[in-house]
């Protein structure tokens, strides 16, 4: 069968075998909310980005040093050590700023190229 609408338009081409292609990645289906946590992930990398252009340099050791924590404790507090209040929402009003402003710009793109 021919996609002809949606996301992928006619570009792509299902076979009858991808009407249940969801069922066989298992974490869609074990992990409660697994897809939120890109989401969140995205948002977070975006704000920290708007907050390393404010805070500029000094913004890079606390940032390392939040790498090198992996999953040693709760965000809230790994995120704290970057002075960064994740219950703010002025904090994720940064990505969420910056995220409009790259569709923006895609738009602007899609728009001088004709499309």
């Amino acid at each position: 069968m021919q996609a002809n609408q949606g996301m992928f338009g006619d570009v792509v081409e299902f076979t009858p075998g991808y009407a249940s292609w969801w069922s066989y990645i298992g974490h869609f289906i074990r992990s409660p909310f697994y897809c939120y946590a890109y989401a969140f992930g995205e948002l977070l990398v975006l704000a920290l980005y708007q907050k390393y252009k404010e805070d500029g340099e000094r913004f890079v050791p606390k940032y390392l040093e939040l790498l090198a924590s992996g999953g040693s404790d709760a965000p809230h507090v790994l995120l704290a050590k970057l002075d960064v209040d994740v219950t703010d929402p002025t904090f994720w009003e940064l990505g969420l700023r910056l995220l409009s402003e790259m569709v923006a710009q895609a738009e602007s793109l899609a728009e001088s190229s004709g499309r």
